[in-house]
C-alpha cells in the first residue's frame, strides 16, 4: 500500500523552530484524532523558495521536541532528518 505524506490532515500550529542559518523553518501542527489520541506533523518551510513540505507525521504525538542539529539536520521526535538527501519520517 502507498502512502503520501501529501494527505495527512493539516492541524493546528504548535511550533515554529528556524535553521541556524535562516534558510529552513520548521513547523510543527498537531491534529486531533477521533480515537482520542493526537497525531503531529513537520512542515519544512525553505525560507528562499517559500516551498513547504511535510517532512514528519507520527501518531500518536502531540509534541515533538525539535532542535536543529546544523543547517541540514534536524531532530523532530527523536529522529534525525537529513534534508540534503531529503528524509522524511512516518
Amino acid at each position: 500500500m502507498f502512502f503520501s505524506l501529501k494527505n495527512v490532515p493539516k492541524g493546528s500550529l504548535v511550533q515554529s523552530v528556524e535553521s541556524p542559518d535562516g534558510s529552513y523553518t520548521l513547523n510543527t501542527y498537531v491534529s486531533k484524532n477521533t480515537l482520542g489520541l493526537d497525531a503531529a506533523r513537520g512542515e519544512l518551510v525553505n525560507e528562499k523558495t517559500l516551498v513547504k513540505k511535510t517532512i514528519y507525521w507520527n501518531y500518536p504525538d502531540s509534541r515533538p521536541a525539535v532542535k536543529w542539529l546544523n543547517n541540514n539536520t534536524v531532530k523532530i521526535g527523536g529522529q534525525n532528518l537529513h534534508l540534503d538527501i531529503d528524509e522524511t519520517y512516518d
